[in-house]
């Protein structure tokens, strides 16, 4: 017997027609599902040679754009955060902190705020978990500059315990000494007496546990300290090196993607050292363009790795591909 085109268009629309008609509904066909409403684990795990290094999320603070450039034109400023499709209203900035496994040591590079700060922080912990990692496990935790989103989770919610009871705190001298001057000038400052204080109580929580180095000191054999000054007069980077290949943290050297990068000379509002955080900025982007090297940053979008690139007189920024294994 043979079918012919019309039989065949015939068969093929009756078919179609009576599969349509013994279809299940869609309801009876997609199971219900309530909505999480929950994101996935802040956690992300890659190896610098024979160190295995985790990015743990501790969550966003999030701030006016002229709180964080206030000497810039609003329509300047907007024009660049809506061409990198950044809220002109609200800047979101992320909370990576790095823990290191060098097999010898479990170090923090910066240890987030547990809540402090805004609710939207505090997520460290339970990220820390889900990587596996006890809070008395850490060993060391360098602080690269006291600010409240990188210090205030060394203790409890009344910044009297310590987070991480076994841990010894390395800070640069100079920002440990600076925070630390008798009659302080934030101390009757408005706007800054509350962060002074809070960070007086959270160095006498673990005042007995703290080991000060100068700027380019080793914290451990593998990580060693930068010097970039301007957001605070200790700020330190951190140089992560193994087996060679190497990995540099910015802490607040650079903290937007689309500002930090294409207008480096955009005073930051909350550098202390305004003219000192546009020079230590652009050596730090230079330098890491030239090397190529690998950046971690800690309020770049999650898990903040990527490289840095000329773009003219400016930067930009590359972020680094996923990786599941490695």
């Amino acid at each position: 017997m043979t079918i012919s085109r019309r039989d065949l268009l015939t068969y093929s629309s009756v078919g179609a027609v009576g599969m349509l008609l013994t279809l299940p509904t869609a309801r009876e066909a997609i199971a219900e599902v309530p909505l999480s409403g929950v994101q996935v684990p802040g956690v992300y795990r890659f190896k610098i040679g024979s160190f295995e290094i985790t990015v743990v999320s501790d969550g966003t603070i999030s701030f006016p754009p002229e709180v964080l450039w206030p000497e810039v034109n609003k329509d300047e400023r907007d024009a660049v955060l809506g061409s990198d499709f950044t809220s002109t209203e609200t800047v979101v900035l992320q909370t990576n902190v790095l823990v290191v496994n060098t097999g010898d040591h479990i170090v923090l590079i910066d240890a987030g705020s547990r809540g402090k700060v805004m609710p939207t922080a505090g997520k460290f912990l339970s990220n820390l978990a889900v990587a596996g990692v006890k809070p008395e496990q850490v060993d060391i935790v360098l602080v690269t500059h006291a600010h409240p989103d990188h210090l205030w989770g060394v203790t409890d919610a009344m910044d009297k315990e310590r987070t991480f009871v076994n841990a010894e705190y390395v800070f640069c001298e100079d920002e440990l000494n600076f925070w630390r001057m008798p009659n302080h000038p934030f101390e009757t400052d408005a706007n800054r007496s509350f962060i002074w204080r809070r960070n007086t109580y959270n160095f006498e929580a673990i005042d007995d546990r703290i080991r000060t180095i100068k700027a380019g000191g080793e914290v451990t054999p593998g990580i060693v300290t930068m010097s970039t000054p301007g957001h605070t007069p200790g700020h330190v980077s951190v140089h992560i090196a193994s087996e060679g290949e190497e990995l540099v943290c910015t802490g607040d050297v650079v903290g937007n993607r689309a500002v930090g990068f294409q207008h480096p000379d955009w005073r930051g509002g909350f550098d202390l050292d305004l003219d000192q955080g546009v020079k230590t900025r652009r050596s730090f982007l230079d330098s890491a363009a030239s090397k190529k090297v690998l950046v971690a940053s800690y309020h770049l979008p999650f898990p903040g790795l990527g490289h840095v690139a000329r773009e003219g007189t400016a930067y930009r920024w590359i972020q680094a591909d996923w990786m599941w294994d490695f």
